[in-house]
């Protein structure tokens, strides 16, 4: 797999950081996982610090995970304080506090399982955050403005080009240069904009990449939600068929969201088209990137995804 990740060299990172500390810079220490960022820990006496750096052609401007932080950060959403952000060289970058906890994926079926009420009480939470009133959906900018008029062309734009300068850009020359397929994602794309027309044009906040590493727990608990870099406005159904698609150890993350809206009373109509929806939007997403980054591996397993989700979609219709 070809890396996004930027690679600044150690002799720079620390050069940065004594910009921003009088003290000297200790413990300096890759930390493994994630697709686009490199993360580092530290210690400035007895504080810890995580420094994360991405590409400035990922549109991952840490100014919005600032925002996300002072706006929405509660006892019931966990989000690290963000201290500075800023641009260095060709890279965005962000300093925060380390929060206690390991990332799902090094938990045990035991640990998980002790963890996954709370897991799921958390993205609840974050779906019943009050938003600013108003009609934009979607990303939205450092500000928290949405960039789209409408839920529906937030996800119907996944077939479009991009901007020549963004991670993406004119992307549609993979389906000629990688192995990304086009007749099987103008099949998923087709079907997903039949069964977008089940889908509500709500505004809610939608973390638009919960679980996995994403998420730290400790003793049952989640300590931190982190990668805001996704965050949408739109229908809350969308974080659910995420976690959804890839669920470990076979958890049936749909029906215990179902279960837990349900004795919340809060109705969940054409759940499973919306599910379905929303996983073949990420699934399209996956296969671009998985393209782009010449990751054949996930691909294929992504491929096979996306085809068992058109099997049972078209025995429902």
């Amino acid at each position: 797999m070809e890396s996004v990740k930027p690679s600044v060299d150690q002799e720079s990172i620390v050069a940065l950081l004594r910009e921003h500390f009088d003290l000297p810079i200790q413990d300096l220490t890759p930390v493994q996982g994630g697709l686009v960022a490199q993360t580092l820990s530290f210690r400035v006496s007895e504080k810890e610090y995580i420094l994360r750096f991405t590409s400035s052609s990922m549109d991952a401007s840490y100014q919005k995970e600032a925002f996300i932080y002072q706006h929405f950060a509660s006892p019931d959403i966990p989000i690290p304080p963000v201290f500075k952000v800023g641009r260095f060289g060709d890279s965005y970058y962000a300093i925060a506090q380390k929060m206690p906890g390991c990332g799902l994926n090094f938990l045990s079926q035991a640990e998980y399982q002790q963890a996954l009420p709370n897991i799921i009480q958390t993205l609840y939470a974050i779906h019943q955050v009050k938003v600013h009133e108003g009609h934009d959906f979607g990303g939205f900018d450092d500000h928290g403005i949405g960039v789209f008029p409408s839920w529906k062309g937030f996800i119907a734009k996944i077939n479009e080009e991009e901007r020549p300068d963004g991670f993406y850009g004119e992307w549609h020359v993979l389906f000629d240069t990688t192995f990304l397929e086009r007749d099987l994602f103008e099949t998923v794309y087709k079907q997903m904009l039949r069964l977008l027309e089940f889908c509500p044009e709500e505004r809610h906040l939608v973390h638009g990449g919960y679980g996995y590493n994403n998420i730290l727990t400790q003793e049952g608990k989640v300590t931190a939600v982190l990668g805001w870099f996704d965050a949408i406005y739109g229908d809350f159904v969308y974080d659910i068929a995420r976690i959804d698609l890839w669920p470990p150890y076979g958890i049936d993350y749909a029906e215990l969201f179902h279960q837990h809206y349900a004795s919340n009373g809060i109705p969940l109509p054409n759940y499973r088209e919306r599910l379905t929806c929303y996983k073949m939007y990420t699934g399209l997403d996956g296969l671009r990137f998985f393209a782009k980054t010449n990751n054949r591996k996930f691909y294929q397993a992504t491929c096979q995804k996306l085809q068992g989700l058109l099997t049972t979609s078209s025995l429902k219709a």
